[in-house]
């Protein structure tokens, strides 16, 4: 009976033994590196400058969009006129502009000063994100990815100003960011001078022909910055 006793424990130790589950735990780290990208490269037009040389130009004024302009010595797509660039980002982002002084000056006599709305420029997109239709409020009804106050979305001129002013950005769609590569985000600003355009934002009310007191002779220049930034 004793003998039986054992071998019943003996076999139940057995089952007990093997019937446990078997498992294994081993752990693998996983890590996402969201790296910012923000970038802004000029590819030609990073300096612009306008000869007025003639009666008419001092009258009717400089521009390289002949398509809005009834500027004297207009010029479409003349790189002399037209600044070029692209936008890299991997956040929604926004461009701010505007001159580093409060008027241009002169490099013969710096006591010399010119207006800057003197200047103005159009932006028109090339890259797959495109500006919201005109006189569009921004926010979550949004449709496109840009927004730009100062030209009506891309849809009237902008007289230059000092900086900082937003010129390009994301739109605050709920869907659609402006975040994106260079083929997403390509822009063309022409510029202008003395050519009285824009309503939004608009140039100087007077060519130069015509101000008073005239613009004395000399060369004016002024440097305008851009900074991108994060659009929070």
């Amino acid at each position: 009976m004793k003998t039986f006793s054992l071998f019943a424990i003996a076999l139940f130790m057995f089952q007990f033994t093997f019937g446990q589950a078997v498992r294994d735990r081993n752990v693998i780290p996983v890590a996402v590196n969201l790296n910012q990208v923000l970038r802004m490269t000029i590819n030609n037009g990073g300096n612009i400058e306008f000869n007025f040389n003639t009666i008419d130009q001092y009258k009717t004024g400089i521009s390289g969009d002949q398509a809005t302009s009834s500027s004297a010595g207009t010029a479409t797509s003349n790189p002399m006129y037209v600044t070029d660039f692209v936008i890299a980002s991997s956040t929604r982002w926004k461009l701010t502009y505007g001159a580093e002084q409060g008027t241009f000056i002169g490099t013969d006599n710096p006591s010399n000063t010119l207006a800057l709305d003197n200047v103005g420029f159009s932006i028109t997109e090339s890259g797959t994100h495109e500006f919201e239709a005109s006189a569009a409020a921004k926010g979550s009804n949004a449709t496109s990815e840009l927004y730009s106050a100062a030209t009506d979305n891309g849809n009237d001129i902008s007289a230059l100003e000092a900086y900082p002013v937003d010129i390009i950005e994301d739109n605050d769609s709920g869907t659609q960011a402006n975040a994106g590569d260079e083929s997403d985000n390509a822009f063309q600003f022409i510029w202008r001078c003395g050519t009285i355009e824009g309503t939004t934002t608009p140039m100087n009310a007077q060519n130069l022909i015509d101000q008073n007191p005239s613009p004395t002779s000399d060369r004016y220049v002024v440097n305008v910055l851009f900074d991108l930034s994060i659009d929070n």
